[in-house]
This record gives C-alpha cells, sequence and structure tokens, in this order.
C-alpha cells in the first residue's frame, strides 16, 4: 500500500460530504478533507441507468489507514454502496507529508 492517498468519495449532497469530512478529520483518520462543486454522474444501479447530482469529497491520509477510512465513510454515507476509491499519491512534497504524517493517527 502507498504511503499516502486521495480517498475519493462521491456523496449525494453537500451535508453527507460535509458529516464524513468532520468524522474523518475529528477521528485523525484524514489530515484534510476537500469538498468539491456537485457533479453530474450516470450510472448504471439495479439494471437501470441512474442520473443524479453528487458531491465529490476528497480525504487526503495514509495508505495504512484506508480500511478505517472505509469503515468511517459507510458509517454516515446513506448509499447502499457508496464510491469509496483511492489514489496512490507517487511524490509529495516532504514537508506536506510531514504534516500528514503528523496529523494522521499514529502509526
Amino acid at each position: 500500500m502507498a504511503e499516502f492517498l486521495d480517498v475519493w468519495v462521491n456523496c449525494p449532497d453537500r451535508a453527507t460530504a460535509e458529516a464524513i469530512a468532520a468524522d474523518c478529520i475529528g477521528k485523525r483518520l484524514a489530515a484534510c478533507a476537500n469538498i468539491f462543486a456537485p457533479i453530474a454522474s450516470l450510472y448504471h444501479w439495479k439494471g437501470k441507468v441512474e442520473n443524479d447530482e453528487e458531491v465529490p469529497l476528497v480525504l487526503k491520509t495514509r495508505g495504512e489507514l484506508f480500511d478505517a477510512v472505509c469503515a468511517a465513510v459507510k458509517t454516515r454515507h446513506p448509499f447502499e454502496v457508496p464510491s469509496i476509491i483511492a489514489t496512490e499519491l507517487v511524490a509529495v512534497d516532504e514537508a506536506y507529508a510531514d504534516w500528514l504524517r503528523a496529523e494522521t493517527q499514529p502509526h
């Protein structure tokens, strides 16, 4: 697993994104959360094509916390199968990396 990840979570609305972000920051599962403007999402779900607006959330964390982040997201996310996708950060400024380590749960 990568040392650092951006964990992307599409949320049904800003309130859900804010609740997940606050929970993950409060539990030190993520050092930072970015909440984006709503996007249009088209996807297959239970035999139908759905067209909804979603709010992307990005949680900046350490790779070893991915499973704990997933668990925290699932407790606050209303979707049966929320999109939780991690992008490995292959190059991170050392000062930012030190901050990420310091602001997330200890090893």
